[in-house]
């Protein structure tokens, strides 16, 4: 009988008692059963070292370290994996049972690299209230060009072959939410994927996500557009200025949406005009897509 891959399940932790048990539990209730699960208890000043440790299934291994952010979190799990595949799961977020089985099964037979599914939106209470449907497209252009969704939730929907980071990849710790997009950047570049229509991954919206947090939005955007300058995906000039117009008016319009400071948003929105004036008939063209 042939035993079913080892697959490394990430779940980066900061303060994070109230829903780590949760998380844990719809991992290790997955059809796939061959599991590595590393919590990478991230400085959390709460109980969930060791409520992570109290669940008592030997697959999970929970280390800790002072407190460097989730791309540091995510990137001391990647050192510890042993499994043949790599997958990641926020610690507030959920698994429908099948997950894991079903993106192997669709990277084994697709023949491709990586694998991500769309996803289910949830209240705090992790009751489903919506579904956000990723890309069949190219996932690069999709998220330079920022109007549509490229991999919803990437970093609690991905599944990768462990083979996509044996070239050095790791997570820039500059980043915040931002690391997500740069991982599908860096993994679209360079390696195939598929796309599953199904929605297999439970995504808690909470008021106090870092998604919230307008200023570090703004940093993310602008240091993630410089990275992509750098991995010569923004070669091409009139891509490259609708992409910076769009990546100006998204910085706008939070801080005028989100941020509630319309003083801070007008000269996004007027840089983003006077970049590329296509950014307006852009977005009036997905305001009218939406349904």
């Amino acid at each position: 009988m042939t035993t079913a891959p080892l697959i490394s399940v990430i779940i980066p932790a900061y303060n994070a008692a109230p829903y780590i048990a949760e998380a844990l539990r719809s991992v290790l209730a997955q059809t796939h059963t061959n599991l590595d699960i590393i919590v990478v208890d991230d400085g959390s000043k709460d109980d969930t070292a060791a409520i992570a440790r109290a669940i008592g299934d030997p697959r999970i291994r929970v280390v800790s370290q002072p407190n460097g952010g989730v791309s540091a979190a995510r990137n001391k799990g990647l050192e510890l994996a042993r499994g043949e595949f790599i997958g990641f799961h926020d610690a507030d977020d959920g698994m429908e049972p099948t997950n894991l089985e079903e993106k192997l099964n669709a990277m084994l037979s697709r023949e491709v690299e990586w694998v991500f599914g769309d996803l289910i939106l949830c209240d705090p209470h992790l009751v489903p209230t919506g579904i956000m449907k990723g890309t069949d497209g190219d996932v690069v252009r999709t998220v330079l060009l920022g109007i549509d969704t490229a991999v919803p939730g990437t970093s609690s929907n991905v599944l990768l072959k462990r083979s996509c980071f044996a070239g050095g990849y790791r997570f820039p710790t500059t980043l915040s939410n931002a690391a997500d997009q740069h991982l599908v950047l860096s993994m679209g570049k360079d390696h195939r994927y598929h796309h599953l229509p199904r929605a297999l991954t439970r995504y808690r919206v909470l008021s106090t996500s870092m998604s919230k947090n307008v200023a570090l939005y703004e940093a993310d955007h602008l240091r993630l557009f410089a990275a992509a300058k750098q991995m010569g995906l923004l070669n091409e000039p009139g891509f490259a200025r609708i992409c910076h117009a769009n990546a100006l008016w998204s910085i706008g319009g939070s801080w005028w949406v989100n941020g509630g400071s319309p003083r801070k948003a007008i000269p996004y929105l007027l840089r983003a005009v006077l970049t590329d004036p296509r950014v307006l008939l852009r977005r009036a063209t997905r305001k009218r897509r939406r349904p």
